[in-house]
């Protein structure tokens, strides 16, 4: 035998080594495409889609079982890619060997014969020149594959991954967004039709190219028929009679309808780390979500000045988000993609509630308690109302309700800020730092975290920020703790994720925040005034932050709790940005959207919750030795309530005059000033200006600038300008000119 015989076999059996190794010397390919994530789907909790977020290359693709591919689909796909796929373990050898022949004898490439678990081990090469050397990688990839991997696994991973032009991927995305249909639904003729693209994918794509694809469905019946698939009739009869069912080109696709929904999109961020599968179902209803976000936008363009809104819908039985909209529109450059349901603000007067929740399981008050709406001061700050008057002696639930600020500094002063810091962390209320929805720097971060850290530091700073809702806070977490007034006091963390709505018991965060009476005493006194827009009965709670950065509104039924914002997101402020009469009207028409076609359940008649008692009518509270008038009224069953202290020292004290207070007035030019008068006393008073009689029971008077005053009040019984000290209150102001 020759040299060049044996280099020949030599080379032979080195060749057919290499062959036999190869597929050990690889790695499966199907662990590297497994790694490239599909488009991930988002459905609502009917399981209809919400959102569409493309893989990390943008690729539209879709996952689907073989169950879920029609016949058609996959017998046209065999015969046109692969006829002897469940013959070959990954290389055709005759398809191979017939190849080279054509090939030679045409002196270029005119066919690959790689067949189908060749053209998937592909996808993990890089895209370089067709050449034998890739060929051979392919085909040990592909032959490792088929070591591994059965061929239904195979087979599905290619249904899977096949290109159908531009960014669609797989057979369902193909489906989906030339015909608006599933793959399961294609019949013979759309199957033969999409079959055929994937050859040249950006060459045959229908949407450009019609005539082009339509042309190459022709090659594929007719190689059908000489593969024996079916008869030239059949052939003649799909081609003309099956419906070829292509969706309208110039409408927009699905993919781009819900790959637009970004209204949804800070949802997503909130869950994708903890849900890493491609179909994930949420509590969302896309409906109510839609809805509520059509309303925010209409009453956002009826205020000038205020660009976005925020809103957070919870169905109180199951704690189910149903609507979470952080932004109005996510695609705007102003911090559109900034998540104002979770951005910190200061939430203004929507906190009282809280604190008179206190009060009432604290035995401190009910809603007929009397409190003192009259003029504050703390060293160079006096804390008003917004119009800038004092009622005098109003209920706790005229206080709550119409959210007048002196009576809730009373109060918390009464119970202790330690006590009110406790309940807001019961109820989830945990502050957090901020400046007015301003960007801080961090020593104004450190000095708001410190506040509630040192215990070195004014407890009256922080009970004024209490009271006035001047901490920061989310409007997420604050419906959630309106939830839990809802809930008769059980706080429980909202669910976002539809398959763990079953599991309330898991999600409970207090199971007693407040009292279930003092909730439902609560939920009465926010029900006295009627809701804006809205002729269903809601508990309802408005704020607005200092300087109108915000404005806030909470309502609450027995089946939804909704919390709504107004504001910039950049923190400017507008004079529009009031709680009344910014969220309020949008709490209202959304309620009313919500009860369409049907009311909302009655509430429990407070008759049926609450034991009526005898207490004092001058103070609304238990009746002591010195109480003469009594009146009944709703307190809660067992619950002890303090007894009254005012009318015993009603005898013993004089009169508190609760304005004008002991300050400097300023009055504008030469005007006079009109200052109101009144005390803490219930019956009829005569007022003394510098011992002059001036009239009786008045609430108000002119007092002319540049002079220094000495105001007495004197009760009707002891009606002269020197009587005792004892029973007659003093007040020394001066009112100068600016």
């Amino acid at each position: 035998m020759t040299l060049a015989g044996i280099t020949l076999i030599l080379a032979g059996i080195g060749l057919w080594i290499a062959w036999v190794r190869a597929p050990h010397l690889v790695e499966d390919p199907l662990l590297e495409l497994q790694n490239r994530t599909p488009t991930r789907t988002w459905l609502d909790r009917e399981g209809r889609v919400l959102w569409l977020e493309r893989t990390y290359d943008y690729e539209w693709r879709f996952p689907v079982t073989l169950e879920e591919v029609s016949e058609p689909v996959i017998r046209v796909m065999l015969a046109a890619e692969d006829s002897g796929f469940y013959q070959h373990s990954g290389v055709d050898y005759k398809a191979a060997l017939r190849a080279c022949f054509q090939n030679l004898f045409a002196g270029r490439v005119i066919s690959g014969a790689s067949t189908l678990s060749m053209q998937l081990a592909g996808m993990t090469l890089p895209m370089e020149k067709r050449d034998w050397s890739r060929k051979w990688h392919q085909a040990a990839l592909a032959r490792k594959m088929e070591m591994l991997h059965s061929k239904e696994e195979i087979l599905t991973e290619y249904l899977n991954r096949i290109p159908f032009g531009g960014k669609i991927y797989g057979i369902e995305a193909a489906a989906r967004y030339y015909f608006g249909l599933k793959a399961s639904e294609l019949n013979w003729t759309e199957a033969s039709f999409l079959c055929g693209i994937p050859q040249k994918p950006n060459r045959f794509r229908p949407d450009r190219y019609y005539d082009a694809a339509r042309e190459r469905q022709r090659i594929i019946l007719q190689m059908l028929v000489r593969r024996g698939f079916f008869s030239e009739q059949e052939a003649k009869r799909i081609l003309r009679e099956e419906p070829l069912r292509l969706r309208d080109f110039s409408l927009p696709s699905e993919f781009e309808r819900y790959s637009a929904a970004a209204e949804l999109s800070h949802v997503i961020r909130y869950l994708d780390e903890r849900d890493s599968s491609y179909r994930i179902r949420l509590t969302i209803d896309q409906e109510i979500q839609r809805s509520i976000q059509q309303l925010l936008r209409a009453r956002l363009s009826q205020l000038p000045g205020v660009r976005d809104a925020a809103a957070v819908l919870i169905a109180n039985s199951t704690a189910e988000v149903l609507a979470y909209i952080g932004t109005i529109d996510f695609n705007n450059p102003e911090a559109g993609q900034v998540d104002a349901a979770r951005a910190v603000r200061s939430a203004g007067s929507a906190l009282k509630p809280f604190i008179y929740a206190e009060g009432i399981d604290a035995g401190s008050l009910v809603a007929a308690t009397r409190l003192q709406d009259a003029p504050l001061r703390y060293g160079n700050y006096a804390p008003g109302n917004y119009d800038g008057s004092f009622a005098g002696s109003v209920t706790a639930a005229e206080a709550l309700s119409y959210s007048l600020n002196t009576p809730v500094i009373r109060l918390l002063e009464h119970l202790g800020v330690p006590r009110v810091q406790q309940a807001f962390i019961r109820a989830g209320l945990n502050p957090k730092p901020s400046k007015e929805g301003k960007k801080s720097d961090g020593a104004d971060k450190k000095r708001n975290e410190a506040r509630y850290k040192d215990k070195t530091d004014s407890e009256r700073e922080v009970g004024l920020s209490l009271a006035l809702g001047t901490l920061g806070h989310t409007l997420f977490d604050i419906t959630r703790s309106y939830m839990a007034l809802a809930r008769s006091g059980e706080l429980v963390q909202p669910v976002f994720l539809y398959e763990e709505r079953g599991e309330i018991d898991s999600r409970i965060l207090c199971p007693k925040v407040f009292l279930p009476d003092t909730c439902r005493m609560i939920s009465l006194i926010l029900r006295e005034r009627p809701l804006p827009y809205t002729s269903q009965e809601i508990a309802w709670k408005t704020g607005t932050s200092n300087n109108n950065h915000d404005a806030w509104c909470f309502g609450y039924t027995e089946d939804y709790t909704l919390g709504v914002w107004f504001g910039n997101k950049s923190g400017e402020s507008s004079r529009e940005l009031i709680g009344a009469e910014a969220a309020a009207p949008a709490v209202g028409e959304i309620f009313d959207y919500l009860y369409r076609g049907h009311p909302a359940a009655e509430w429990t008649a407070p008759e049926l919750i609450f034991e009526t008692t005898q207490l004092c009518a001058v103070s609304g509270l238990m009746p002591g030795p010195f109480c003469e008038r009594r009146e009944p009224q709703f307190t809660i069953h067992g619950l002890p309530l303090r007894s009254c202290d005012i009318c015993n020292q009603e005898k013993k004290h004089p009169i508190k005059i609760l304005s004008p207070a002991p300050i400097q007035y300023i009055a504008l030019g030469r005007d006079k000033i009109r200052i109101p008068l009144t005390t803490d006393y219930q019956g009829k008073i005569y007022w003394f200006l510098n011992g002059q009689l001036i009239g009786e029971n008045l609430t108000e008077y002119e007092f002319e600038p540049e002079h220094r005053y000495t105001l007495r009040a004197v009760p009707e019984v002891l009606p002269e300008e020197n009587s005792s000290p004892a029973d007659v209150g003093e007040v020394i102001f001066s009112v100068i000119q600016e």
